[in-house]
């Protein structure tokens, strides 16, 4: 091959492809994994989607740094309460606390959000709300009605939305995350599409 057909691929998703894959043979894993980017985010209603090697639990952790991140550029570094549902995604507080955020639980009695002791919660703390973790549907197969309503309340107090990416399969074609409030997800594609768990290759599964 040639020096020039030595050069990395100029896709941003191949930033750290190791420098001596040829070009030409990268160009069909590139249009595969950009083609994959705009179909998630023509599904989920997110501007943008990045693609990692990773779990959903290594995800949601990069999910939250992009939150904290968010905060920090704004001046308010003091943002680290995490509210959880109690009907949320069980990795969920894990993550949360990897990355470095207080946990703050609750739920109704039949799984849903519920919207007073929400309330209470934003009020009690709205000058250290960061995010609201939630999974929707639900962990008990609930789809909030009010899920709309529960990103506004938090957005209003400063906070951020991030909704558990894991059930995304009983969304698809009925609603997506990013045109009913959420800010940010990890998305399990190993559940919604079949793709292999754990990823490989250079950036995506």
């Amino acid at each position: 091959n040639s020096a020039a057909s030595m050069e990395p691929i100029s896709y941003p998703g191949f930033a750290n492809l190791h420098p001596f894959v040829p070009a030409s043979d990268a160009v069909g894993y590139a249009q595969l994994i950009d083609d994959l980017e705009r179909w998630l985010s023509a599904v989920t209603g997110y501007d943008r989607v990045s693609l990692q090697p990773n779990a959903g639990s290594q995800g949601e952790f990069a999910g939250l740094m992009a939150v904290r991140s968010y905060h920090l550029s704004r001046g308010d570094a003091t943002r680290d309460v995490c509210l959880i549902p109690a009907s949320a995604h069980g990795t969920n507080a894990a993550s949360a606390a990897m990355a470095g955020m207080k946990v703050v639980a609750g739920t109704a009695p039949d799984g849903s959000v519920d919207m007073t002791d929400l309330r209470a919660k934003i009020a009690a703390h709205a000058d250290r709300l960061s995010v609201i973790m939630v999974t929707y549907p639900s962990t008990h197969g609930v789809f909030e009605e009010q899920i709309t309503e529960v990103c506004a309340l938090v957005h209003e107090a400063g906070g951020q939305v991030y909704v558990d990416g894991a059930n995304l399969n009983a969304q698809m074609g009925l609603s997506q995350p990013g045109k009913f409030g959420a800010d940010v997800s990890h998305l399990n594609l190993h559940k919604t599409f079949a793709i292999p768990h754990g990823g490989g290759g250079p950036g995506v599964g």
